[in-house]
Parts: C-alpha cells; structure tokens; sequence
C-alpha cells in the first residue's frame, strides 16, 4: 500500500482534516455516555496521541537539524499558554465571585486537575513536549551519525519502559501523572518516523497494528494487571505498545474516510481543525459549566436529556468558534477592500 505523505511545506488540508477529527473526538469523549460499549477506545480515545505525532511532525518536517532549536517561548506563551490562563481565570472569577464557591477548594482543583474542565492537562503537555522535542532531536541526529537510525527505535522503546518502571517504582501520584509526558513519550519516535519515511502500512506495521489493538482492547476491557511492564492507571489505553495502531493502520482509515467525503464535510471539518485549540479551550469552558442538573430537571426523562446534552454541548464546543471566526474573518476582508488606495508617489 502507498505511504500517506504529509506536505512539508505549505498548506496540507489533510492535516487541517486530521485535527478536525481529533477536536470532534475530544468532545464526544466528554459527553458520551458508556463509551466502552461502543469501542471508543479503538477510535475517540486516540485523538489526543493524534494531536502529539501531528505536533511532532510539524516540529521535525525540515529536519532534526532545524529542530534541535528551542522553540519561541514568547510565541508559545502567546499562542497556547495565554489563551488558557486567561480562560482559567476567568472560570475562576465565575466560580468564586458569581457562584459563590470556596475560593480555596477552587483553588485545590486548580491545582490537582492543572485547570478548570475536562482535558486542561492537554496544554501542560503540549508545552512539555515542545520542550522536550529539540532535545529528543540532538540525541536523534548525534545517533544517526553513530549507530544508525535502526537502533533510535529500540532506544526510544528502551525509554519508554524505563518512564513506566520509575512510575511504578516511585508510585508517582495520579493527579502528577496526568499532567506529565511520561504516557506518550513514544509518540516523538513515530512522528519522526512520519517525517522520515512518511506513514506506511506494510507487513510489519500491520502486525504491530494488531499488537496494538490486542493490548488497547486488554488494557481497556480487562483487569489484567501488567506491572511492571506498564504502569497501572486509569489512563489504561496510553502505553507505548499501543501507539503503532494510532500512527499507521488508523492514519489510513481515517483518510479512507477522507477520500469519500463530500468537499463541503472536508471543508468544515478543516475549519474545525484549524481553529482545534480554539475549540478546545470552549469545550473545557462548556463542559465545567453546562447545567446538566438544571437540564435533567426541565426535561425530567433522563435518555431525553442525555440526547440533548450530547446535542447541546458538541453544538456550544463547536459552533460559536466556527461562526466567530468566519465572522471576524468577513469583516477583516471588508475592512480591506473599503480601504482607500494610497496613490502611487511620483518619481
């Protein structure tokens, strides 16, 4: 099968289309109920190590040379960071001053959940791994003069397991551990790999698929306990040997999907790719807020008002950023255009 090949330079709109996806998943993730009767972890549960080898890609697309430069904090601080804290505080304004909670016991959720709503532990670890991959870049390209690209994957592997053996052997805390890099540590190799030999599907990628699959579905639905080879959480599904499925044999359904859709799908989609981050930090805001108290009471048949939730929420997470944007950005081109054209000085 032909590898998928992403643009290095330029504009992709499949990659638009892939963080449309994982948004979509992101949200879903919050608000559908019984998700193991439908194997969510197979498909919505992967969009946050989606995210990860699509940040890894964009980090390493020209190169470990290029990467091993440390990114732009003022431009991270401004792009990801800021926005959340500013979104933070202000949920915290809400709580306290209009809702009249404990300033302290919001103040302790803060602290152990890393922010206020559902996935605030997605920005600590995308600033993490921002830092963290310049340097997985130098040991790359000082390995490749050395030993070789072959041995990088065993030594990303070797890595791996050591991050789950000191967990375990430190029992690092739960609340600690979600906001750490440890889980997707190995993500940086594949999305490497993306770069480097774009993303294939041949015989050996479609075993470790499998073997994927088979330790997904056993973390997910079984009581097995696996330590010490991975440590036990209730982040289950987030384990190295599970992440060959995500970045090959479900990068090429998910575009099997893609090359059916209709142009207006693939068009919404992107736009809500491209404005992933945006909708992420709403979806946080709807999900700590939404009445689902006030709802049930209103409606008074809860599989009713399960139904509107879901409805109600992917609509709020989704749509006011997609109209505001689209909104700003018609009235930013009519700014432009009723400009008056400065004449042309004589010479």
């Amino acid at each position: 099968m032909l590898p998928i090949t992403l643009q290095k330079e330029g504009y992709d709109p499949f990659i638009d289309y892939l963080k449309g996806v994982c948004i979509f998943l992101v949200v879903l993730a919050h608000c559908l109920p019984h998700t193991e009767y439908i194997l969510f972890p197979l498909w919505g549960d992967q969009a946050v190590p989606l995210f990860l080898l699509i940040q890894v890609f964009h980090a390493y697309k020209h190169g470990v040379d290029e990467a091993v430069k440390m990114p732009n904090l003022v431009k991270l601080f401004n792009r990801i960071f800021k926005p959340f804290l500013l979104l933070l505080l202000f949920e915290v304004f809400l709580l306290v001053v209009v809702l009249q909670r404990d300033p302290l016991q919001v103040m302790k959720t803060v602290i152990i959940g890393g922010g206020i709503g559902p996935g605030s532990y997605y920005v600590w670890i995308y600033i993490q791994f921002a830092l963290l991959l310049p340097i997985i870049a130098l040991i790359i390209k000082l390995l490749n003069k050395v030993v070789g690209g072959g041995k990088i994957c065993l030594l990303m592997i070797a890595l791996s397991c050591l991050w789950e053996l000191v967990c375990i052997y430190i029992h690092i805390p739960e609340m600690l551990y979600r906001l750490l890099f440890f889980r997707y540590f190995f993500l940086i190799y594949l999305g490497y790999m993306w770069v480097e030999k774009g993303i294939l599907l041949d015989n050996i990628r479609l075993l470790l698929s499998v073997v994927s699959i088979a330790f997904i579905l056993m973390f997910a639905y079984t009581s097995i306990n696996f330590e010490p080879l991975f440590f036990q959480t209730d982040w289950k599904i987030y384990h190295w040997i599970c992440y060959f499925y995500v970045a090959s044999l479900f990068l090429f359904f998910l575009k099997f999907c893609y090359n059916r859709l209709s142009t207006k799908l693939k068009e919404f989609i992107g736009l809500m790719g491209k404005y992933s981050f945006e909708i992420f930090l709403l979806q946080m805001f709807v999900f700590a807020f939404f009445p689902h108290g006030m709802l049930l009471d209103f409606v008074g048949n809860k599989y009713i008002c399960a139904t509107l939730t879901i409805i109600l929420t992917v609509s709020l997470s989704i749509l006011p950023v997609i109209v505001w944007k689209r909104w700003r950005g018609l009235r930013l081109s009519l700014i432009h255009i009723s400009e008056p054209t400065r004449p042309e000085p004589i010479s």
